[in-house]
């Protein structure tokens, strides 16, 4: 929940009247997210339990960003979940509500006593609430709720909610609370910033013994400090170019020096996010179709620069950026490698386009493998990406053609062809 990084659980076609049939094993209550193609709804899932569910996918106008786009719905027509899903959902509704009605006495009239009233109200709704996880949800909406209302002072917040208490991996209101208190600790408790800096001399051990002894609270919850560093670090890594690889260092020092097993997967997985589409990191590989039917991978190109642009059925509206990446092939000539990535429905349109214009680099069919999008993190259409010698990335994203891409594929031709 902290990382949003994801783990795919299972994956199946829908039949011909588009139902399906999903299994996963999980082994606690824990938000999962059902994707139809690019679309996500949000499920919260309960150990042997099983849920029969519609999903609606509105029709999206031509021309609309990523961004605008119609979220898709889910209505649940049964579970035997003892109730989880109903609780948890009418929870959420009944806050959203609270924060809506009561927004001028919370934020400005600073009257934290509403709080009583909202458990009041889930009860009258819900009666008791069976699940510690929807009891969790509340409690730490709740705190989140009275640290808006405080302007911000965490004080209380750390001593109640976080100090000796258990580490709610799955929950997201804890998640997301832990984050809002902890995501800036190191810069604004009770450490020297330059400090820090001149401790970035030493082995990680020396850094965690320095941030132990100025602080309390670290020292007395330190399967909890574990996370709270490591989130700091990854902050830090952003922040101070020139000590990446010794923050890099230290998160793996997290890793492998941990002695609690979630720990070490939450790290690691701020670890992979760090080196994801990080200059010269491995590119995701791809398999696609060309316009005779021949498959392309990336492996073929492992002595070439690419640039990858990718495009949906609404990105023929943009015929600017083609007319403008045609102009580049000239000058790149055999230098570069150009390959349109279409999505299976602009496909078919494409390759008109291309026979008409007379583009001649590569058009790759997306088809099914929609889950390139994902691995590229392409969020909008066109989108770019330009990648060095043997699939490594180069940029990502990459500006458009009318955009300095060109400068960015000559400076990045020179690092790797020096």
């Amino acid at each position: 929940m902290l990382t949003c990084e994801q783990t795919l659980l299972y994956e199946t076609k829908t039949d011909e009247n588009n139902e399906f049939v999903i299994k996963a094993d999980v082994d606690e209550i824990k938000m999962a997210q059902i994707a139809v193609d690019l679309e996500r709804v949000d499920i919260l899932l309960r150990p042997d339990s099983s849920y029969d569910i519609e999903i609606t996918i509105p029709d999206q106008e031509n021309d609309v960003s990523y961004f605008e786009r119609q979220n898709p719905s889910m209505k649940m027509i049964d579970s035997n979940d003892d109730g989880l899903y109903y609780q948890y959902c009418m929870s959420e509704m009944i806050i959203d509500d609270f924060l809506l009605n009561n927004f001028n006495r919370l934020y400005k009239g600073r009257q934290s006593s509403l709080l009583d009233t909202l458990d009041a109200k889930i009860n009258s709704v819900l009666g008791s609430v069976k699940s510690d996880y929807v009891s969790n949800n509340v409690r730490y909406k709740k705190a989140a709720i009275y640290m808006m209302i405080n302007s911000g002072n965490t004080k209380r917040v750390v001593n109640q909610y976080f100090n000796q208490q258990d580490i709610l991996y799955s929950n997201l209101a804890y998640m997301n609370l832990f984050y809002e208190v902890f995501a800036d600790y190191l810069s604004s408790h009770n450490f020297s910033p330059s400090d820090i800096n001149n401790l970035f001399n030493y082995e990680y051990d020396r850094f965690l013994t320095y941030l132990k002894e100025k602080d309390v609270f670290l020292s007395d919850n330190s399967e909890l400090a574990e996370i709270i560093i490591a989130l700091n670090l990854k902050r830090m890594y952003y922040e101070n170019p020139n000590e990446r690889n010794v923050i890099m260092d230290y998160l793996d020092c997290i890793v492998h020096g941990s002695k609690n097993q979630r720990n070490q997967k939450l790290v690691s997985d701020m670890v992979k996010q760090i080196k994801r589409l990080s200059f010269n990191s491995d590119a995701p590989a791809f398999s696609l179709k060309d316009k005779s039917g021949k498959m392309v991978e990336l492996a073929d190109y492992k002595d070439d620069i690419l640039v990858l642009q990718f495009v949906d059925q609404y990105s023929t509206l943009l015929d600017y950026q083609f007319e403008a990446l045609k102009e580049l092939s000239c000058q790149w000539q055999d230098s570069v490698v150009i390959l349109t990535v279409a999505t299976k429905n602009g496909y078919e349109e494409y390759k008109r386009i291309f026979d008409d214009k007379g583009f001649e680099w590569n058009l790759l069919n997306l088809d099914d493998e929609f889950l390139l999008l994902e691995k590229y993190q392409i969020k909008t259409f066109p989108d770019y990406v330009i990648l060095g010698q043997n699939g490594k990335i180069g940029m990502a994203p990459a500006p458009a053609p009318d955009q300095y891409l060109d400068y960015h594929v000559r400076r990045i031709f020179k690092y790797y062809k020096k």
